[in-house]
């Protein structure tokens, strides 16, 4: 008889050590899952990029976040870019981002002319900001020698290339 309550104690403990287990694994497991899902969404969240437009000297230029001048956009290819651009608080000229593609055929013809606008922001002036956003899986790379980005409004000072990365 008392190898038999014995018997039943041992019992109900494994069963209880068996229910704490798997209830661990389920909360892991399920642990585990949130982040894989947190991790993607972090992934295809858009790549945000910022320019300032700045009067330097007696020329306006681009200024990026890490305070280069007219710097070189670094796109992500497939995801979703945006891009803000915005005016110091007191500037009385209008500023507007446009992103062209240079065509492989005309690379290198020694023609001057603006490559054909992929995508432009809004203008900007006196401390405004906007934001534009630019996909790659919009375009055929393969149609385009390269990428540049300019002011609309002051295209020799407020110029810069894009990079798909």
């Amino acid at each position: 008889m008392i190898q038999n309550k014995n018997n039943v104690i041992l019992q109900n403990k494994i069963s209880t050590l068996i229910i704490v287990v798997a209830t661990i694994f389920i909360l892991f497991a399920n642990m585990e899952s949130n982040l894989i899902k947190t991790y993607a969404q972090e992934e295809v969240s858009p790549q945000s990029i910022q320019l300032t437009a700045k009067l330097v000297g007696n020329e306006y230029r681009w200024i990026g976040s890490n305070n280069s001048t007219n710097p070189t956009l670094n796109i992500t290819s497939g995801g979703d870019n945006q891009i803000t651009i915005k005016s110091i608080q007191g500037d009385p000229e209008e500023h507007e981002l446009v992103i062209s593609a240079v065509a492989a055929a005309a690379a290198g013809s020694g023609n001057d002319e603006e490559g054909e606008e992929l995508v432009a922001s809004d203008h900007i002036e006196d401390g405004s900001s906007t934001a534009v956003n630019f996909n790659t899986a919009d375009m055929e790379t393969n149609d385009y020698q390269s990428l540049e980005y300019y002011c609309e409004y002051h295209p020799d000072t407020m110029r810069g290339k894009v990079q798909i990365k």
